[in-house]
């Protein structure tokens, strides 16, 4: 590689006005092996403004001086060029966070641009920088791939003549014709794809990325709270002990929690889909709803009293109105309305060409609405992507609004967000509407009361589910017999043991729980199946899923809803309905 195409996107600029801010940003870059060099103010930015520069670090204070120089260094790039800022951003109190008062002020010179709040540690800003000057060196080899596609089209631009003689040859030869279009239309593909590629992996690092940071916290949460209490008891200090096991409860469901956003995300969580009276629904949830959003925001409900049974899983849509209200109280730092409606649509086959992921046919629609900052329209085409979010780091995981997304696409619907700046935000939720009068309500249940001594089959493969699960049926006076797998279980299905309910994993190595289900009913057509999922493909509509007598619950679970799911299950005569 030539010499002037190895120092391409190499060079960091920095401009940091105040202290030693400058000095000591180059430093870490050039420790870290990279070419930094310190500008004293935005124009000398834009002087250097160049094929070398990879990046562009600045201090939010360096925004408060003449962005002239800068603005007409940047309108002058090339269309391929794209030079990426790192913004530090200064803490502050004020009605803006800190990040957003960066964002305002950055976006109306740069459009390529990362918000960092101060303080932060190296780590993440030499992060930073890396995705920075790895995605300037996509540009420059999409440049070149740019320059190699013009080189082969400047064998076709020729003459008029040459052009005529062309045309003669390729009116002598029409196949010849018809390659040449083909092969220039499989380079585009191949262009198309390539980019398509970057843009996939790049947005998988950020996912990656992005669950490995707050599993991260989580569990120095869960750990540290558990070394802390070995520790205690060990010493023999029990006092003060509770507070560590809820703070480790707390780090769990978090963890929990981000797990299920993801599955949603994913389309790939249980869902027990089927006809709720939607206004019922969130009419119970006006309380919740009043005490998240506090008492500087109000709240406004109207629910169409003649909008029919929507077809939706009652938790997942409680989970993302929830999600959706706290998004909008966090729109609304100095408070105004909440609104939460429901009402019913019709969409043909003409609207539905002209709405992304709507299909025609009749829907129930919820929708919760601000009238808080409200998003730019370049912001509304990346809201739906994961750990995009427009609140300041460490704020939100960003994975809310993909949830509900991936929830409503997995239930046969879709979502649609309209905003606008300074006046508010509002999303709505598409359901299918259900195509029968009878409403299915779900029915909390009581504690689980104590077994019997009746004999369950415990199927796991993972010791630590099968173990807890085990300790769980003995402590509420069931008899538990374990099977690691499916070729486990089949001896004991087959043998003239009693056996009263059969809790199973879907995801078993081999033979999966399904599978295990359907042999285990060819001996025993009656016996009752729980089956315990976290992650399963096939089981993702509970009810295409689930035979006669058979039921589900999601990990993680508490010992109470496992308990509870049981004895359903053995007495369905002491519940209606199951949710």
């Amino acid at each position: 590689m030539p010499d002037s195409e190895a120092t391409l996107g190499h060079t960091v600029l920095i401009a940091a006005p105040y202290g030693r801010d400058a000095e000591s940003v180059a430093s870490l870059l050039r420790r870290a092996g990279h070419d930094a060099t310190v500008c004293a103010d935005l124009t000398a930015v834009a002087r250097l403004l160049d094929d070398p520069v990879g990046a562009v670090v600045l201090t939010e204070e360096v925004l408060s001086t003449d962005r002239c120089a800068l603005r007409a260094a940047l309108d002058a790039q090339p269309a391929w060029s794209d030079v990426p800022f790192v913004v530090l951003a200064a803490r502050r109190m004020g009605p803006l966070p800190a990040g957003q008062a960066a964002v305002l002020r950055i976006s109306d010179i740069v459009d390529n641009f990362t918000v960092l709040e101060r303080p932060l540690s190296a780590a993440s800003l030499l992060s930073a920088v890396g995705s920075a000057l790895r995605s300037r060196k996509k540009q420059f080899e999409m440049r070149d791939h740019l320059a190699e596609i013009s080189a082969r089209n400047a064998a076709l631009a020729r003459s008029e003549d040459e052009l005529r003689q062309a045309r003669d040859v390729l009116a002598r030869n029409h196949d010849q014709l018809e390659a040449i279009v083909a092969e220039r239309t499989e380079e585009l593909r191949r262009a198309q794809e390539h980019l398509h590629q970057s843009q996939k992996m790049e947005a998988v690092g950020q996912l990656t990325g992005g669950i490995a940071h707050d599993f991260n916290n989580m569990l120095t949460g869960i750990i540290g709270s558990m070394d802390i209490m070995r520790r205690r008891i060990a010493s023999g200090r029990f006092e003060g002990l509770e507070r560590y096991m809820d703070a480790a409860t707390t780090s769990a469901n978090r963890a929990a929690g981000l797990t299920q956003r993801l599955l949603a995300f994913s389309r790939r969580q249980s869902l027990d889909s089927k006809p709720v009276d939607v206004n019922k629904l969130v009419g119970s949830l006006g309380d919740l709803l009043a005490r998240t959003i506090g008492e500087q925001i109000a709240l406004d409900m109207w629910l169409d009293p003649v909008i029919p049974a929507g077809i939706t899983d009652p938790n997942q849509l409680e989970s993302a109105i929830l999600n959706l209200t706290i998004n909008a109280r966090d729109a609304m730092p100095e408070g105004g309305t909440l609104s939460v409606s429901t009402g019913s649509v019709t969409i043909d086959p003409a609207d539905a060409a002209n709405m992304p992921d709507a299909e025609p046919g009749h829907y129930v629609v919820v929708t919760v609405g601000d009238n808080g900052v409200g998003m730019a329209p370049e912001l509304l085409d990346k809201v739906f992507e994961p750990f995009f979010t427009t609140k300041p780091l460490g704020q939100g995981t960003g994975l809310g609004l993909s949830m509900v997304y991936g929830f409503a696409q997995q239930n046969g619907g879709h979502v649609t967000v309209d905003s606008t700046p300074g006046k508010g935000t509002a999303v709505c939720i598409y359901l299918p509407a259900a195509a029968r009068a009878d409403i299915v309500t779900s029915q909390s249940l009581p504690t689980a009361p104590q077994g019997a001594g009746q004999r369950v089959l415990v199927v796991e493969d993972d010791p630590a589910v099968r173990l807890l699960i085990r300790d769980v049926l003995e402590e509420v006076g069931y008899a538990a017999i374990e099977a690691c797998d499916g070729q486990a279980a089949i001896p004991i299905l087959e043998s003239d043991l009693i056996i009263d309910l059969m809790i199973s994993d879907v995801g078993l190595p081999g033979m999966n729980g399904r599978q295990l289900a359907d042999t285990a009913r060819l001996r025993r057509p009656d016996l009752p199946i729980l089956f315990v999922t976290g992650y399963a493909e096939n089981a993702a509509i509970r009810s295409g899923f689930l035979g006669t007598n058979m039921a589900m619950i999601t990990k993680p679970f508490s010992l109470d809803d496992l308990g509870q799911k049981i004895d359903a299950i053995l007495a369905p005569e002491r519940v209606q309905t199951i949710s």
